[in-house]
């Protein structure tokens, strides 16, 4: 994910950006000094409800040449930042994890598994760590962090 309009691309595909977001953003993006026509449309569009805001968004993202990825892409994407972020060894990983399966909700991958829930997106692994029923906290956690640095090796990009 390179820009943030980028990311704010894949969470729009993935059914996880809110009128709010794009609110904020457009409004960050004016205290950079950063202008666009469509963020005056954004900011007067009245009541704020997704169908006119998200089509403004649309716009925008076209304006500025950034394309919206396919749900299929947008997972993907998704569950690569998450591990990334598990496999740095900075963040909780359980935590995190959570946080991917509910971003990557609406993707589904159940119907695309192969042997194991979420082995089309290589999550499979941490996917039984974190649904492990006889294990501790800290055990889940550091199966968690072990399956990413190996979902890394095998499936990240190579920037």
């Amino acid at each position: 994910m390179s820009t943030q309009e980028e990311f704010l691309a894949i969470k729009y595909a993935a059914g996880i950006l809110h009128t709010k977001d794009i609110i904020e953003h457009v409004n960050s993006q004016l205290d950079k000094g950063i202008w666009s026509d469509v963020f005056l449309e954004i900011l007067d569009c009245d009541p704020k409800g997704w169908g006119c805001i998200s089509t403004l968004f649309e716009k925008y993202l076209k304006e500025i040449d950034v394309l919206i990825p396919t749900i299929e892409e947008a997972a993907r994407e998704l569950v690569e930042h998450h591990v990334l972020l598990i496999a740095s060894g900075t963040v909780i990983p359980r935590v995190q994890f959570k946080t991917l399966l509910e971003e990557i909700d609406n993707y589904d991958y159940y119907s695309k598994t192969k042997d194991y829930l979420g082995d089309n997106l290589g999550i499979h692994q941490m996917y039984g760590w974190y649904y492990e029923d006889y294990c501790t906290v800290d055990q889940i956690n550091q199966g968690i962090l072990e399956a990413s640095k190996v979902w890394v090796t095998t499936y990240a990009k190579k920037r």
